[in-house]
């Protein structure tokens, strides 16, 4: 059905409440790195992936809704808050650690990229320390 004059396309079309899904890693190469740079990327995703899973992990209690009252009502609005943001498994909490499982899951891709470029496991962890051999 074509959408009426002056309205957007879509209008009048039910849209999916839960429509949060975190994008998957790419089945192939999705982008090119280079060898002088691939322990710089790497250490960059790694770090990514420690302050998002740290400040996941410092929010996840704070994502339970409290009832507002002691009437049952209160009671069933603050689970299915607490339900929609942090424990459905398509909850936005779930959505967001699911996009650090593929920054972590990207970041192992990039290390397997600097071993094919000839970097040890030794090169590799001295880069997250900030002092990678270049050889």
């Amino acid at each position: 059905m074509a959408p009426r004059p002056g309205q957007p396309d879509g209008w009048g079309h039910a849209v999916p409440a839960h429509q949060h899904d975190a994008p998957a890693p790419a089945a192939g190469p999705a982008f090119v790195v280079s060898r002088d740079e691939v322990l710089a990327k790497h250490k960059a995703l790694l770090d990514e992936v420690n302050d998002f899973r740290t400040f996941l992990d410092s929010i996840q209690q704070d994502l339970y809704m409290e009832p507002m009252g002691g009437d049952p009502v209160s009671g069933d609005v603050g689970r299915a808050v607490t339900h929609r943001i942090r424990d459905d498994p398509d909850s936005y909490w779930h959505v967001c650690d699911q996009w650090v499982t593929n920054l972590q899951k990207t970041a192992d891709a990039l290390a397997e990229i600097a071993r094919q470029y000839g970097y040890t496991d030794e090169d590799i962890a001295a880069s997250l320390r900030g002092s990678a051999s270049r050889g």
